[in-house]
């Protein structure tokens, strides 16, 4: 009050105090708020198992793609790749998702790159203050956890929501690594394995791709699958045009490989049931090998169509070949050779000549008519045609059927047989002129053409693979037989062009044969045997400068590709050069284990193929050592990088 003296600190106060005491409305305004923190709920003991938060979004924020900080003492926790939960607090959902990007370190209370944060570091060898930082990590939603079950996110998680770290049992599943087969150890966890179940049709069936440049582990790859498949029961067939896998019979002796098997906990070991086939006149890396098979081609197996197009037919001679195969089919009838009998003609019935050929033609029968057609067309042929007297419309009839007279007798042998004409050296040779009434019968112009035709046949036949009788053809039965390794030996072959025809003929037989397999167990009500085909060098074998002269053998292998998937037939594509196959080819594959690629064109092309793999894997397989490789296969989750088991097996090292 006005006129009253002000009264010292503590006045009215008991002697000795330092305070006043406080005035009844605010004690009240106090204990009210002291009451409010007794009944506040506890704080969550799960935080403490938290890794990170989530931030607040920004412009530069991206669908499916969030940003988590984490505090210094929680780095070690988090690495790449690793699997998340996150609980978005304020609406209670629950997230999966993965870390793409980071973790980056970056300072607190400053930007990393403002001019406090840059002297301070730079002067780190005389200035001892430092500021403390954080991590940051993007992590791509994988999903919304719903009722157990992974979901398509509808929405984002709130900002800050703990982030929990999936332990590597739920991690596995979550991925979908489990199974009886490893590939090797998943990058950025301890233990966890990339495995996969092989006797799952919805795997291997779907093909493989394994995809890498020189030495970045592709031949170690493709050892460990072939001695992972024969343990788990699989047949396996190998095209191997180099002979490197002649001895995987054997263990490895490669001081590396034993070190790296010593490892990881494994030993070396060969397969247990190696057969190794070779062509007739063609040697083996591996002459002394037990269980050695040569084997010869039969013409008649492979479709005349695939037969031009790798021949690099023109159209001209193709159109020719065609005819000639025509002309053969009925002299074959003529002579009594096939259709022998009911049986034979039903069989003629079923022929599907764009994958396979004509039961009992050879190839020197084809030539044999191609070499009358020359003859034909010779100055000796013409001659001979107009010298000679028509013949009846009934006798004419009675030869173009093959149902003449004796040939040693008659009218109809003087029709039949010539002085000069075609050299012949099949059956046909006992009638020649049953072979020229024939080539009459369907004449043809255009002496060059035939001619260049004979000239590619000729060289077919040289190469003396077809139709050799002393030599057996591939038992195909034997080579499905659960658990066995065949290695096709093309070591010696020297010839692209040779290794297509033989990979093109066992192809169509291991098909056909695996379907025989497939409907006897579906009949029997039992399981068929898997069979994994592994192919090397594929770009040789399907090119992308050629698919386009090469559409019959293509539809011969997606043929087989798409039905192998029913009838678990799984086919495997390996090779250094993807640029070299066609997207048509890549089309098939579903799986892929990609292995260290220098050229970033080949990488961008790949990138878009493949699809489902995130940019921030892409941007390691430059970078990829030796042994490591992105693996995507269609039962996991995710792609994944993995340290590929080495090879227990023994492997010859080409240069």
């Amino acid at each position: 009050m006005r006129g009253e003296e002000p009264q010292s600190p503590g006045a009215g106060a008991p002697r000795g105090a330092l305070t006043r005491p406080l005035p009844k409305e605010d004690q009240g305004e106090i204990n009210e708020l002291k009451n409010q923190v007794k009944t506040a709920a506890p704080a969550d003991p799960e935080l403490d198992k938290a890794v990170g938060f989530t931030h607040f979004d920004t412009q530069a924020s991206s669908d499916n793609l969030i940003t988590v900080l984490m505090s210094r003492g929680d780095l070690h926790r988090l690495a790449s790749q690793t699997l998340v939960r996150v609980k978005s607090r304020e609406d209670e959902r629950s997230y999966l998702g993965v870390v793409v990007r980071g973790p980056f370190l970056e300072p607190d209370g400053v930007p990393a790159n403002s001019t406090m944060a840059v002297g301070v570091v730079t002067k780190g060898k005389t200035v001892a203050f430092m500021f403390d930082y954080h991590g940051r990590a993007e992590v791509e939603i994988l999903g919304e956890e719903i009722g157990g079950v992974l979901e398509p996110p509808r929405f984002r998680p709130r900002p800050q929501s703990p982030v929990f770290l999936l332990n590597e049992e739920e991690s596995a599943r979550v991925l979908g690594v489990g199974g009886e087969m490893s590939l090797g150890m998943v990058v950025g966890y301890e233990k966890m394995e990339a495995r996969l179940n092989p006797r799952d049709k919805a795997v291997l069936p779907r093909h493989t791709g394994i995809i890498g440049t020189t030495g970045g582990g592709k031949s170690t790859t493709v050892a460990t699958l072939i001695h992972r498949a024969q343990a788990a029961g699989i047949a396996t067939v190998v095209f191997d045009v180099e002979g490197e896998y002649t001895h995987v019979d054997q263990p490895t002796d490669h001081a590396a490989m034993l070190e790296a098997l010593r490892r990881r906990g494994q030993k070396p070991e060969g397969v247990k049931d190696l057969h190794i086939h070779h062509l007739t006149g063609r040697a083996s890396r591996n002459p002394r090998h037990r269980n050695l098979h040569r084997f010869s081609l039969n013409f008649s197996s492979l479709s005349p169509h695939a037969i031009a197009e790798i021949l690099d037919m023109s159209d001209a001679q193709h159109e020719r070949f065609l005819k000639a195969y025509d002309v053969t089919k009925l002299l074959l009838e003529d002579f009594g050779l096939f259709p022998r009998n009911d049986e034979e003609r039903r069989q003629v019935l079923d022929v599907d000549e764009l994958s396979t050929g004509y039961p009992g033609m050879t190839i020197q029968h084809v030539l044999d008519v191609v070499s009358a057609y020359i003859y034909s067309l010779s100055d000796e042929g013409r001659s001979e045609t107009r010298s000679k007297p028509r013949a009846s419309s009934r006798k004419q009839g009675k030869l173009l059927d093959g149902i003449g007279e004796d040939e040693d007798s008659g009218e109809d042998a003087s029709e039949q047989a010539s002085p000069h004409g075609p050299v012949l050296y099949s059956e046909f040779k006992s009638s020649p002129g049953k072979v020229m009434a024939r080539v009459r019968a369907q004449s043809s112009k255009h002496e060059i053409s035939w001619k260049a035709l004979a000239s590619k046949l000729h060289r077919l036949r040289r190469l003396n693979i077809y139709d050799v009788g002393s030599v057996p053809g591939v038992h195909y039965g034997s080579m499905l037989t659960p658990g066995r390794v065949s290695v096709i030996d093309l070591s010696d072959t020297d010839s692209p062009q040779l290794n297509n025809l033989v990979i093109a003929d066992i192809l169509r037989g291991l098909q056909e044969t695996q379907e025989a397999h497939y409907q006897r167990a579906n009949d029997q009500d039992q399981s068929v045997t898997p069979v994994l085909i592994i192919i090397e060098e594929a770009h040789e074998f399907l090119s992308a400068s050629r698919i386009t002269q090469m559409k019959v053998l293509f539809e011969q292998v997606a043929r087989i590709a798409k039905r192998g998937r029913k009838r678990w037939l799984g086919l495997v594509f390996v090779t250094q050069l993807p640029q070299h196959l066609p997207n048509e080819v890549l089309g098939l594959l579903n799986n892929f284990i990609i292995h260290k690629i220098t050229d970033s064109s080949v990488i961008s092309r790949m990138q878009r193929t493949v699809g489902s793999i995130d940019e921030s894997l892409w941007n390691r397989v430059s970078r990829l050592a030796p042994g490591q490789a992105l693996v995507s296969f269609s039962n996991f989750t995710r792609p994944l990088m993995v340290a590929v088991d080495p090879a227990p097996v023994k492997r010859l090292l080409v240069e």
